[in-house]
This record gives C-alpha cells, sequence and structure tokens, in this order.
C-alpha cells in the first residue's frame, strides 16, 4: 500500500485527505492552481541571449548593430505579465512603446558567474572533488553548520565527528580557502560629541552588490533594461503598468543619460534591527539593497534573495542631556553613514560603469536612487523633516485631513530652506530652532544631495505594510470597535466560519497586539461585512471606501481606469469621513479627538493623485514585508558590532 505523499514537495500523510488540505493551503509553495499547471512561457520558442563568435569590427558598423529594442537579443527580457497568478492579465492585443536607443550592449566577452568562479585559485582542485576542500557533502554541511552556529571554537569538539580535520583552526583555514564573496569593510565614524561606544561602521562596496544582482545567473531571464510603455489597445488610450521599467520615473530618467545607457535602479531598504541581546543591546539599520530592473514575481520572492546585506548603519548613545539634541545626532550620523556607504554608487550614476549580465554581455550602466524603501519615521529621517511633517509632500499636521494632494517636498526646495539657513550647524540648540521654521529635523548635509536625479518626492513612496496595512489595524479597525462595541464584534468574529489558509479571530481582535501583516489583511477580509448593520450608513461607506483602495492599490496590473477608481474611492472616503469625528469614533485614551492628524490617512493620496503607480510602476510599491523578511538571515549570524567574523560573513 502507497504512502499518501504531496507530489510537488515529498511530504507524506497518513491518509489521502491530509494531503488535499495540505495541497488547498493559499499560502503553501505547492499549492495548485491553473497557472501553476499551465505555465505558457514554457513552450514559447525564445532562444536565451548568447555570446556571438566574435564582436564587430568596424566600431560604426558595430554602434548600430547594438542590441537595441529591436534586436533579438532582448526578446528573452520583454516584459512578460504571464507571471500573474491570481487572475490579473494583460489583454492579448496590448502594445508596447520602448525607448528608442536605449539598453545597448557593447560587447560580448564580458565575465559571467562561472567565470569569476572559476578564476579561483583553488579551482582546479574542484575538477575531481566538487566540495573542495572538503572530502564530501555531508563534510561540508557539517563544517557550514559549524561555522554559522553560536558555538565558540572551544566548545566545537571536532574529533569525535571523524572529520578530515582535527580541530578548529583547521576548519577555519579550510573556510577561507572557499571562494570569496563580497567583503566586508569596517571605518571608525569621528565624533565631535562623545558617545558611549566607538562608532563603528561596517559596509560593504554596493557597486559590487549591485553587480552580483546583475550577474547572476538565476536572474539571466528576469532582467528587463529598456524603458517601456504598455497600453492595451492600439490606439495607446489606456495605459498599464506593472514593472519598474513600464513607468513614467524610468522613462525620464533614461532621457537624463547618454544614447545606448543602460538605467540599474537601485532599491534601498533599511530598517532598525536588535543585533545583540543581553550582551549590549546593540542595534543598528540594516542597509539591503536591490535592483529595480529585477522582475517583480522575482525580487519580491524571499527565496530569490534579491536584497543584499550592504551595512550595518550605527546607532550609537550619545551623552548630550538634550533628548532632541541626541535625535538630531543619530539622524546626522545616519545620512553621514549612507553619504560614505553609497557614495560609488553616485559616482556612477555620474559617470556610469560597464557591467556584464549574466551570460556575459557588457553594459554601460548608470545607477540612480529608484526607491527607499523604509517606514514613516525613518521616511521623515531621510527627508530631512521633523515628527508631524509629511516626508512626501510640503504639508504639515494641520492638512492631513485635505481631500487633494499638496506640492511634493522636492530636493530643490528642502536645499534651499537648508542653505537660508544661516546659523553654525555646530551649534545644535540654536541650529534646531531655525530649523522649525521649516520643519527640518536639523540634518545640514543630507546623503542624497550629491545623487544624480535622487528626490525624495521621487525615492519615498508609500509602500503597503506601513501605510496601509498598520494605518488600517491602528484606526480603521480601532474606530470599528468603538462604534459596534468590543464584545459585540469580538462574537461577530468568533462566530465565523474557519477557511483554510486564513486567521480565525476564536478570541476576537479587540485584544490583539503585535499583530503580523498577514493579521492584518485577514482581518480586512472581514471588517466591512461585520459591522453592517451595527454601524451608521455613512460610517461604513467610508470604511469600505478605505478599503477599496487599498484593494484596489494591491491590483498587479493597474490601469489607468483602476487609478481613476482609486481616486473615486478617496473621495467617497473624504465625503463622508465627517461621521467618524460626529460619532466620537476617533478615541483617545480619555476623550475622543476631533482632529485628522493623522500621517498615514495623508499619505493615501499618494497612491495616485502623487502618481506612485504611473510615475514609477508597481515596482515603485514595494512593501517593508519583504526588506523585513530579507533581513532576519543576515541579523541571525552577526556577533557583537566590535567582533563581527569576517570570515564566516564573507565566505561562507
Amino acid at each position: 500500500m502507497s504512502v499518501p505523499t504531496c507530489p510537488n514537495c515529498g511530504k507524506t500523510f497518513t491518509k489521502d485527505s491530509s494531503v488535499t488540505r495540505h495541497l488547498s493551503q493559499p499560502r503553501t509553495s505547492c499549492h495548485s492552481s491553473i497557472w501553476d499547471i499551465v505555465d505558457i512561457s514554457q513552450f514559447a520558442e525564445v532562444e536565451l541571449p548568447s555570446r556571438h563568435a566574435s564582436p564587430q569590427a568596424n566600431p560604426e558598423e558595430r554602434a548600430g548593430s547594438m542590441h537595441n529594442s529591436d534586436n533579438q537579443m532582448h526578446a528573452n527580457f520583454d516584459i512578460d505579465f504571464d507571471f500573474i497568478n491570481d487572475g490579473f492579465r494583460v489583454a492579448e492585443g496590448s502594445l508596447e512603446e520602448r525607448y528608442e536607443g536605449a539598453g545597448m550592449c557593447y560587447s560580448q566577452d564580458g565575465l559571467t558567474f562561472l567565470d569569476v568562479f572559476d578564476a579561483d585559485e583553488y579551482a582546479e582542485y574542484r575538477k575531481d572533488n566538487i566540495f573542495y576542500p572538503f572530502t564530501s557533502k555531508e563534510e561540508r554541511e557539517i563544517s557550514d553548520f559549524l561555522l554559522h552556529s553560536s558555538l565558540s571554537m572551544a566548545a566545537i569538539n571536532i574529533q569525535k565527528l571523524h572529520l578530515s580535520f582535527s580541530n578548529a583552526r583547521e576548519l577555519r583555514s579550510r573556510a577561507e580557502m572557499l571562494p570569496s564573496k563580497l567583503s566586508w569593510k569596517c571605518q571608525i565614524i569621528p565624533s565631535t560629541h562623545p558617545t558611549k561606544y566607538l562608532i563603528q561602521l561596517f559596509w560593504r562596496d554596493p557597486i559590487e552588490c549591485l553587480e552580483s544582482l546583475f550577474t547572476n545567473p538565476l536572474f539571466h531571464d528576469k532582467l528587463d533594461f529598456i524603458p517601456h510603455r504598455v497600453y492595451t489597445t492600439a490606439a495607446h488610450l489606456m495605459r498599464v503598468y506593472s514593472e519598474w521599467m513600464t513607468g513614467d520615473a524610468a522613462w525620464e530618467m533614461q532621457t537624463q543619460f547618454p544614447r545606448g545607457a543602460t538605467v540599474l535602479g537601485t532599491v534601498l531598504s533599511s530598517d532598525k534591527t536588535n543585533i545583540t541581546t543581553m550582551t549590549g543591546a546593540r542595534i543598528a539599520h540594516l542597509l539591503l539593497l536591490g535592483l529595480a530592473n529585477i522582475r517583480m514575481c522575482t525580487r519580491t520572492k524571499l527565496s530569490s534573495k534579491a536584497f543584499l546585506l550592504t551595512a550595518l548603519l550605527p546607532i550609537p548613545n550619545y551623552l548630550h542631556p538634550n533628548k532632541c539634541m541626541r535625535g538630531m545626532l543619530e539622524d546626522r550620523l545616519i545620512h553621514q553613514c549612507l553619504s560614505i556607504v553609497l557614495q560609488p554608487l553616485m559616482k556612477a550614476a555620474e559617470v556610469g560603469i560597464m557591467m556584464s549580465d549574466p551570460v556575459g554581455n557588457v553594459w554601460h550602466c548608470f545607477t540612480p536612487l529608484a526607491a527607499y524603501i523604509i517606514d514613516t519615521p525613518e521616511a521623515a529621517m531621510l527627508a530631512c523633516v521633523r515628527g508631524k511633517t509629511s516626508p512626501f509632500t510640503m504639508a504639515s499636521y494641520l492638512q492631513f485631513r485635505d481631500s487633494f494632494w499638496h506640492p511634493s517636498r522636492t530636493c530643490s526646495i528642502t536645499l534651499d530652506q537648508l542653505d537660508s539657513i544661516t546659523v553654525d550647524p555646530n551649534n545644535l540648540e540654536a541650529y534646531f530652532d531655525a530649523c522649525a521654521k521649516y520643519r527640518l529635523n536639523g540634518v545640514c548635509t543630507p546623503f542624497w544631495m550629491n545623487w544624480p536625479l535622487a528626490d525624495p518626492s521621487i525615492f519615498l513612496m508609500s509602500e503597503p505594510l506601513h501605510h496601509w496595512h498598520k494605518e488600517f489595524f491602528n484606526h480603521d479597525c480601532q474606530w470599528c470597535l468603538t462604534i459596534v462595541g468590543a464584545s459585540e464584534l469580538d462574537f461577530r468574529f468568533s462566530i465565523l466560519q474557519p477557511i483554510t489558509g486564513y486567521c480565525h479571530f476564536t478570541g476576537g481582535i479587540s485584544r490583539l497586539k503585535q499583530v503580523t501583516g498577514r493579521g492584518h489583511r485577514d482581518i480586512q477580509r472581514y471588517i466591512v461585512g461585520l459591522i453592517s448593520g451595527a454601524a451608521p450608513r455613512h460610517f461604513i461607506i467610508a470604511v469600505c471606501a478605505l478599503m477599496d483602495v487599498r484593494y484596489l492599490a494591491q491590483s498587479p496590473t493597474p490601469d489607468d481606469d483602476l487609478l481613476a477608481s482609486i481616486d473615486q474611492a478617496l473621495s467617497t472616503f473624504h465625503k463622508h469621513k465627517d461621521i467618524i469625528l460626529t460619532s466620537g469614533a476617533r478615541m483617545g485614551a480619555k476623550k475622543p479627538i476631533d482632529n485628522w492628524y493623522i500621517p498615514k490617512l495623508e499619505l493615501l493620496q499618494s497612491i495616485h493623485t502623487m502618481s506612485a503607480l504611473s510615475f514609477s510602476g508597481l515596482q515603485m510599491r514595494p512593501s517593508m514585508l519583504i526588506s523585513q523578511k530579507s533581513k532576519i538571515p543576515h541579523a541571525a549570524p552577526i556577533p557583537m558590532l566590535g567582533e563581527i567574523n569576517i570570515c564566516v560573513m564573507c565566505r561562507v
């Protein structure tokens, strides 16, 4: 009798019904759907780009035959919407308008990933033993575990494991014989203000990180080189937005670079993370780097490893007696460290750099800043504004309730405001007071001021996790609990029929703490139906309108009609939002709140009014959920900041 087994992952079960439930889990990788069963791209007769036998001898002929938008070499890199698995697809007759003269290949003799790997001094030994300097796959796995474990060298008793090396010193020396990865650098940051510990900046060359993503063989057919506009009709009446290259941001950036240039959009992400626990309580901002040219279906998968840890931005303990001054010094330090780490990218964005793609074709690449994925407080810090001020627009907390989009806070506006301040920045209190006129936070040299085409109003975007889902749980959900009543709403949640793959809130939602993004989304699925009949009509309309905005904004292939629907939903909310205040739904700790000082509510206007979708494409709606998951495997092996094991981090 055969054992019931999952046909995808091979996991065994006790009965066939268990296999069925396992395959029915919506969030498991084994979930079956029609798009998983029938993959049209497998039958497409498209050959991968390859190197030619020899390049053109005549420079003029070679320039004329450069691989542009009409060349077959780009056939495998054309935009493809067949990866969407939730029913959204582009019409069969869609047309593209490609940027002429962009993304030209200058040579076919560049170095590939295997070329660099085979250049290692021990490559000859790996022809006979692919696990060299280890004797077998099992020994390689044991060594990998020991090197990544938290065990000290003295605690590792290797002699009992019967391995080819006898002590921890030999294990470390063999690890150093492995092909080296991106190396780490350490730099002491001088400070004129006393701190509790020495300020150390650990970082890797961002150009090497970006090049490792660009040359990754796993991304050979997942890269877009040419900005293009996608339409659903031949008359170019209906625009469709998906990847970053389909938005207007990449198109506008391409116009600023010479003919033949390839735009590599740099995606950064950072978040405060605990590096150590109970051993100094060290914290730092983990800076992750990604590539906007990688298609969304690949970049958003954690298993693709499309984000690389580039730096550990320190957060020191300043000894200044004033808390506000300590915060200002920390903000200045973050900008200073970002300027140091990202300097190579700024230079490449100015003059360009030659890079090889996964198949060895050489491109003239420029590296503008496409997006910085960050939550609301850090976004204000990067935009150089203080609290209760929008990092995207010129609005302050008094204008957060407005139903229109305020003028964008561009880099030129911020720099002009900084130039108008004549107070010495070293005089902290006086400079901070002078910045209050413009609602600035006291940072005098933003990191983006010398980065060509970098503008906070463009690379800072509304992101789903913090600006949409957490806004719902912190505000919309609390309004519903106040209007309906906590006990009544909890009861309605508790009697819902459990659905496989979704959270079932048996105890209600009023006492939930530390809810994940998945929990936020599952509550949103039920909330409108559960408050029906127990809340005023206009209140339900306002909550439903915000829900429409969130759902529509998550469309994988939005078009102009959908963007108009988002605007209409926002207008509906603003038309009925007064019921929330008049009914006392917006409650404080002890009494109702009669204002709309909610920064995330103002940020909802950026979904379309700022053309976050139409200008930057779907790629520029990144979620902190992706970067937060990406930082977990990076933070785990990192010891105390002063004792980072470079060998373990760089070679294994």
